[in-house]
């Protein structure tokens, strides 16, 4: 609620609601291009930021040529904390409902898996949310060289488009939010 007050009275606005998510991903929306994002296949394909998502303006669309037997929407650099639990969520969808499996590992060999591998997900042929937690492993401390990888090689067809939007990579927190800094009152001149 927010009090706004002069020397005649005063009035409250309704009430208003702050959703802080904290994703650990670069461009979850691909609403500024693709990058941080790379896609890589053995067969042939390319990844854009040119269609409308599940809510916005520009979503991830890869675009398959032809079956690869690896291939891969993937974004590395991820910083994670050991033994912590995070979730991911996002939206997809394939043209032909083609599923897909979500890794996340470290970003060079060993692919050593921090908690989360080959998850397969059910996709559908229109926008669906995804949910999933898990619990890093496979390190100690805190890294930053985790990458999370959708791994799209063992069901694409040539011919299939892939859809991601709003891919949130975060920790889980084990309570509410905590304000640290609470407003102060302000007085201002009309207008």
């Amino acid at each position: 609620l927010c009090v706004v007050s002069n020397s005649i009275g005063n009035t409250t606005s309704v009430s208003a609601i702050l959703n802080v998510t904290s994703s650990l991903l670069g461009n979850p929306g691909f609403e500024s291009g693709t990058s941080p994002w790379s896609f890589f296949t053995d067969g042939s394909g390319n990844l854009k930021n040119d269609t409308t998502g599940s809510g916005s303006a520009r979503s991830g669309h890869v675009t398959i040529f032809s079956q690869g037997t690896n291939v891969q929407l993937r974004q590395p650099g991820i910083v994670l904390e050991a033994n912590t639990l995070y979730r991911l969520t996002f939206n997809a969808y394939s043209n032909t409902g083609h599923d897909l499996a979500v890794s996340l590992q470290k970003d060079i060999s060993p692919f050593t898996s921090y908690g989360l591998s080959d998850k397969v997900f059910l996709l559908t042929n229109s926008w669906k949310t995804f949910s999933i937690e898990f619990t890093t492993s496979g390190f100690t401390g805190t890294v930053s060289d985790a990458r999370l990888l959708f791994s799209l090689g063992s069901y694409d067809a040539a011919g299939d488009h892939y859809y991601f939007d709003d891919i949130v990579l975060m920790k889980v927190n084990s309570g509410p939010p905590i304000i640290t800094t609470h407003p102060l009152s302000r007085a201002t001149g009309l207008g």
